[in-house]
């Protein structure tokens, strides 16, 4: 039977090579069709622009080139538009003159990215602006061209490819930028932050009033000055008195040009002219009141830091201080430039309002006729200042300055005090030296999230004050984990870096500005009450910070103290010598640590240092064979000489063993050293019998919180041994983040060792039970046992017996 359809006779498979030219010849249309054409070009090319614009626009904002405060909203972008369309025009007139692009992306393109590249880099480092203007430019880039295909054209007739490549530029552009301005707005993480349980060791609380709350003086406000300022009116037609100028240039270099132009354009005068002004407080009363000199740091000059620190002025007005807040704007920097090497002019220019203040105190007619005592004068800096002040403290010795003696120095005057907020050291060296202070009660504060001034700079200079005279003086240097730069000024604020860099700066780990300007006032309104009247309660707070806790916000605070009691025993800047102490006759011996050494302790990331010697001590219990530990704790031993004389002063029932300790992040064994000790075959190989490698620890893994025992000998080899946790215990690990950069730690490196004053009064060894017939006043050895915790390092530094 014949099959009722027709069979269709069988045909080969066209070759491999036919349908290969069939696919070749599909792609050139396929990605001809996918090409942008002129609309898409124009939109991605508008995308750019705009991207680069209104950054540019932004920092601009920031730029206040002085014409007015309504015209500099104006003024400054103008300014950084041009600026960045100059740099957008040589970048495409070199591009031109090459040859080497297509003309859409020479004038458009590279000019725009230029732009961005630009403002990225004045708020990031090379590399992660690198990466966030190529991600951007490109992402920018293809959003503008999809919206153009949607504006001209919409989806009609596009081939599928094309319209996946739209949708899927549409929707990266949106997310990028919804991200982007989410990062840029958000505070940032305080998922970093160490927390720390309280410290279980009972300390009495001091009985003062909170030095935090206002006093019982009304207060008064004026302000002098020259009377001529263009700028502000309180040192303009508002001033209560006038003052002369005085002549800054032996302190002041200046960039030749037009930015020197600019300056003097400004301000109306030259450096030969620097006026005198100041914002006052004062209690109302008769006096005679303390005198309190304060000085702002460098910050743009166009916004004046001065009014900053009226939250302070006011508060210690109550307590019966008479407070200046000190213009020097003028030595700041701005949008244009700054001058150079001015931290002395800083300095100086306090002597010379102090100078002023003395011939006002002495002329009947002035308000303050009488009413200061000019016996009794501190001076207060922030920043810059900080360093200003120790200065115009080191000048105030001297008669002429030490780097031109024909220029001679108003000196001579009473200052008991200084403090430096978050200081600047060695910007000046006077003579080339590092600034001395002598004979001065000292105080620091520093914030742990200061992103300007990011290491404890001011811990030098605690380090270089000295007490020579007999007389009673402290010094103290606080740590406040939490605490930033800008928020001790109200004008600073929480960035401590300009507009629009600040929108980087992680915010969230910050303290309120008003919980920091509390701790400040806490803390300075104390050391100003025990320093300059008589309040000797207050000296406790700066001994151990855990008296005052009720006064200050919640924080994690480390603190150094010393007074002029103090009888180093081992300081450790004497010499190489790691057997020998800096007493005279003490000798150093140490049993069973992995790691002993002295040296320089690193500012954070290792860029610079505290120019400060301590000892490294480093124990490790389960030490492999390599270098064989003793059964017995890791063990640094101080023995003092056999007699007695070099400690006398210090009384065995009213005196304290006082030293420096933290602990550090690093390996508790010098690797260098034990390689060396690993034994070799001939030939220089190490034996196949060498111990295993030791496990890495996990990342952000941070070592167990270190304890030690504190054992003291007498000479008649009675001892008292106490942990050391029984006082106070060791400062914890700190993490800090300054930015929301991934990249923050090329810029600011690890955290640095802040090292907290142990004061362990000698009584209290006497008192263990376990300590029969122990004599603090015959003592012989001091010795630091590391038998509470497994492994660790620590620093050790300002060993010492001082009066309690």
């Amino acid at each position: 039977m014949e099959p009722d359809f027709e069979e269709e006779p069988l045909q080969a498979a066209p070759p491999t090579e036919t349908r290969w030219n069939r696919i070749r010849a599909w792609f050139p249309h396929a990605w001809a069709a996918m090409q942008p054409d002129g609309p898409v070009r124009t939109g991605a090319a508008l995308a750019l622009v705009v991207t680069a614009l209104l950054p540019v626009l932004i920092l601009g904002l920031g730029w206040k080139p002085g014409v007015g405060r309504f015209l500099d909203l104006l003024a400054g972008p103008l300014i950084a538009l041009t600026i960045a369309g100059f740099v957008g025009l040589g970048v495409v007139v070199a591009v031109k003159v090459a040859g080497l692009l297509p003309r859409f992306v020479r004038w458009v393109g590279v000019g725009a990215i230029a732009a961005l590249f630009l403002v990225v880099g004045t708020i990031a480092s090379t590399m992660p602006a690198a990466i966030i203007v190529s991600v951007l430019g490109v992402i920018e880039a293809f959003f503008g061209g999809a919206i153009a295909v949607l504006v001209v054209r919409g989806f009609d007739g596009a081939p599928l490819g094309k319209k996946i490549l739209v949708g899927v530029s549409l929707a990266l552009g949106l997310a990028a930028n919804v991200f982007v301005i989410y990062w840029f707005a958000s505070r940032g993480t305080a998922d970093h932050l160490t927390k720390v349980p309280d410290d279980p060791t009972v300390v009495s609380q001091l009985q003062a009033p909170d030095p935090s709350k206002a006093g019982s003086f009304k207060t008064l406000t004026l302000t002098y000055g020259s009377g001529a300022d263009r700028r502000r009116a309180d040192y303009g037609y508002r001033v209560a008195f006038k003052t002369a100028s005085v002549d800054a240039t032996p302190f002041v270099k200046e960039t030749p040009g037009w930015r020197a132009w600019l300056r003097r354009w400004y301000w109306g005068f030259d450096l030969d002219h620097f006026p005198l002004n100041g914002r006052v407080w004062y209690p109302d009363g008769p006096g005679p009141f303390p005198l309190v000199l304060v000085v702002h740091g460098n910050h743009g000059m166009e916004e004046f830091s001065d009014p900053g620190y009226g939250y302070l002025g006011r508060h210690l007005a109550t307590h019966g201080f008479i407070v200046v807040s000190v213009d020097e704007n003028f030595f700041n920097g701005s949008w244009a430039g700054g001058l150079k090497a001015e931290n002395d002019g800083r300095g100086w220019m306090l002597l010379q309002h102090l100078k002023a203040w003395k011939q006002w105190n002495e002329t009947p007619k002035n308000p303050f006729a009488g009413k200061v005592d000019m016996a009794n004068i501190a001076l207060i800096g922030h920043s810059r200042g900080g360093e200003a002040a120790a200065i115009a403290g080191a000048f105030n010795r001297l008669r002429y300055y030490p780097d031109d003696g024909r220029v001679e120095l108003p000196s001579g005057f009473a200052i008991k005090s200084i403090i430096a907020i978050a200081p600047s050291d060695g910007q000046y060296k006077p003579a080339g030296q590092p600034t001395p202070l002598e004979n001065v009660n000292f105080l620091t504060l520093q914030g742990g999230h200061d992103a300007d001034v990011s290491s404890f700079a001011g811990l030098r200079q605690y380090a270089r004050v000295r007490f020579t005279d007999g007389q009673p003086h402290f010094k103290a240097a606080v740590y406040a984990y939490r605490a930033n730069h800008g928020q001790f000024n109200t004008v600073w604020g929480d960035s401590d870096y300009g507009w629009p860099k600040g929108w980087v700066l992680n915010k969230k780990p910050l303290l309120s500005g008003a919980a920091q300007r509390r701790m400040a006032r806490t803390y300075i309104t104390a050391f100003l009450e025990a320093t300059m009247l008589g309040s000797g309660d207050y000296v406790s707070l700066f001994r151990d910070n855990r008296a005052g806790k009720a006064w200050l916000p919640s924080d994690i605070y480390i603190s150094r103290f010393e007074d002029s009691s103090f009888r180093p025993v081992a300081t450790f800047e004497e010499d190489v010598d790691l057997t020998t102490a800096s007493l005279s006759g003490a000798t150093i011996e140490k049993r069973g640590l992995t790691l002993w050494k002295e040296g320089k302790l690193p500012y954070r990331g290792g860029k610079g240092s505290f120019e400060n010697s301590v000892v490294y001590l480093g124990w490790d219990r389960n030490a492999s064979a390599v270098r064989p530990v003793p059964k017995e704790a890791g063990r640094y031993t101080i023995t003092l000489p056999a007699d007695a004389s070099p400690v006398a002063g210090v009384e065995g029932a009213t005196g304290a063993l006082v030293f420096s300790m933290a602990q550090i992040d690093e390996s508790p064994t010098d690797e260098a050293t034990e390689q060396q000790a690993t034994p070799k075959k001939a030939g220089g190989k190490s034996p196949s019998a060498a111990p295993a490698p030791k496990p890495k620890a996990k990342k952000d893994e941070k070592p167990e919180r270190a304890d030690l025992t504190v054992e003291l000998t007498d000479r008649s080899e009675h001892t008292a041994r106490l942990p050391l946790s029984a006082f106070r215990r060791m400062p914890p690990l700190l993490t800090e983040r300054f930015t929301k950069f991934w990249t923050e730690s090329d810029n600011y490196g690890k955290s640095e060792a802040i090292l907290q004053t142990f004061v362990l009064p000698l009584s209290t060894f006497a008192e263990a039970g376990f300590a029969a017939g122990f004599d603090p006043a015959a003592l012989q050895k001091i010795a630091f046992v590391f038998d509470r915790t497994t492994k660790g390092v620590i620093v050790l530094d300002d060993v010492g017996l001082a009066g309690k």
